[in-house]
């Protein structure tokens, strides 16, 4: 009697993983089925997003999904406990480390050139949403903004009434970008916004002031006097002799304590304009928000310029760049912001020894 033979076992996928042998892991820790799944809807939606903004670089969107934890732990084999266990392997290891770094500042380098709008990992989770359009036709949680090319400097006379009145990107002799975030999670939460310097060439932020709108709400910065290390204002203080006559941003803020008046000439009325001082080198401002409920908008507008009338607004700024970034993240969230921030500072003392060509 012939035997029967016996049919091979098929494991299915599903399986496998309950076995762990595909188990996918993020920062050394496993996924349940439901996070992989997410990650994987959520890369899909970065890469269509980008690529609809004219962005196709695979870098570009691996650092961006790296940035929301939008990624998965590469597979490892025997190598890296050799590398751990054997001092020149140690070795080897710190240099490939530092190669991998260097291959990440020029990423970050390259995307310096734009202005970008950046949720945190954790407002992602929570369900925050960004759109350069009140409708939300397009949310996402990264913005970008081309930059203002080969502009002039110009006075803050020259900005428009109606400066924040338009959606998106709206650049001039001036960069302008305004954009929105809502609230599209389940909780009331705080959550927090810094706006940060990340390049700046010739030193061009000396002369780089900043129109922030809030909600309607408008705050003007400027980086102290580079010469006399106190708060810019123009005219300077002490100097009553000229102004700006019927300065039309006035409108926007009439009871703002940044706008003095000078004189009053008939129907003319003279001002001072006093910006607040960067906060710190790399740092323009920072805002927070208290009891965002479900499905709450707020609106943000961001101008930058060059200020003509600023005493370091020099020649020696032509041809120099800045870069701009605004950050949202939970009020939550400070911790491990404050350990980011000493990582990017460390190893910006790196790169501080190292010359590019």
């Amino acid at each position: 009697m012939a035997k029967s033979k016996e049919k091979p076992l098929k494991i299915t996928r599903e399986e496998r993983e309950q076995r762990g042998l595909f188990k996918k892991k993020r920062a050394g820790a496993e996924l349940s089925k439901d996070e992989v799944k997410a990650i994987k809807a959520g890369r899909k939606k970065l890469r269509k997003e980008m690529k609809a903004r004219g962005i196709k670089s695979r870098r570009e969107f691996e650092l961006t999904a790296g940035t929301l934890g939008l990624y998965f732990d590469r597979k490892g084999g025997a190598l890296l406990p050799w590398l751990f266990s054997h001092w020149l392997g140690s070795l080897i290891g710190f240099l490939a480390a530092l190669l991998f770094v260097l291959f990440i500042f020029s990423t970050v380098q390259y995307m310096r050139g734009k202005y970008t709008i950046n949720l945190s990992e954790e407002m992602f989770k929570e369900g925050f949403t960004l759109s350069d359009s009140i409708e939300f036709i397009s949310p996402t949680t990264q913005l970008f903004a081309n930059p203002a090319e080969e502009v002039p400097c110009i006075s803050i006379s020259h900005i428009p009434l109606d400066v924040d009145e338009i959606d998106g990107e709206h650049n001039d002799t001036y960069f302008a970008y305004t954009y929105y975030i809502r609230n599209e999670g389940e909780n009331t939460v705080d959550y927090k916004w810094s706006l940060d310097l990340t390049a700046d060439s010739l030193n061009t932020s000396e002369a780089l002031w900043v129109l922030l709108f809030e909600d309607g709400d408008l705050r003007i910065y400027a980086k102290e006097n580079h010469t006399t290390g106190k708060k810019e204002a123009l005219p300077e203080f002490g100097d009553n002799t000229r102004g700006y006559g019927n300065l039309e941003l006035v409108e926007l803020a009439p009871d703002s304590d940044q706008f003095e008046v000078i004189a009053q000439q008939g129907r003319r009325t003279f001002y001072r304009v006093i910006p607040d001082a960067f906060l710190s080198e790399a740092k323009v401002a920072e805002g927070e928000k208290k009891a965002v409920e479900p499905q709450e908008i707020h609106k943000y507008t961001v101008v930058l310029y060059l200020e003509g009338d600023d005493p370091d607004a020099t020649d020696e700024l032509i041809g120099g760049h800045a870069g701009v970034e605004m950050r949202f993240r939970l009020d939550s969230e400070n911790e491990r912001i404050e350990e980011d921030g000493f990582l990017k500072s460390f190893i910006e003392r790196i790169f501080d020894g190292l010359k590019f060509k």
